[in-house]
């Protein structure tokens, strides 16, 4: 009974996956004990069926403890300019002229 009230209360704050067995192990116990009929808890499992089925998985707590790291720093990456404006490759540099010998006087 300890195992199901521990499953139905991490899934309640989210920390797993809601159990449906846990919950009507508990739903059962309740009716068990005069604490609720058995329409009540078969209307109760029903629409925590229903619920459980549209909700989106839990993510996992280690799952979590691995995306919250802080990242190595990265240098910010250089913006493209756009197509437009973008500058043209610079004209390859001269040769310069090879001197020519002085002319004998």
């Amino acid at each position: 009974m300890s195992g199901a009230l521990r499953d139905v209360i991490g899934a309640a704050a989210g920390l797993t996956a809601f159990a449906v067995e846990s919950a009507r192990d508990l739903v059962q116990y309740m009716v068990r004990r005069g604490q609720m009929t058995q329409e009540e808890a078969d209307k109760l499992i029903r629409e925590a069926e229903e619920a459980s089925a549209k909700r989106p998985k839990p993510v996992k707590a280690d799952a979590v403890k691995k995306t919250a790291e802080p990242k190595a720093a990265k240098a910010p990456a250089k913006a493209k300019a756009p197509a437009a404006v973008a500058k043209k490759p610079a004209a390859p540099a001269k040769k310069p002229a090879p001197k020519k010998p002085a002319a004998k006087k």
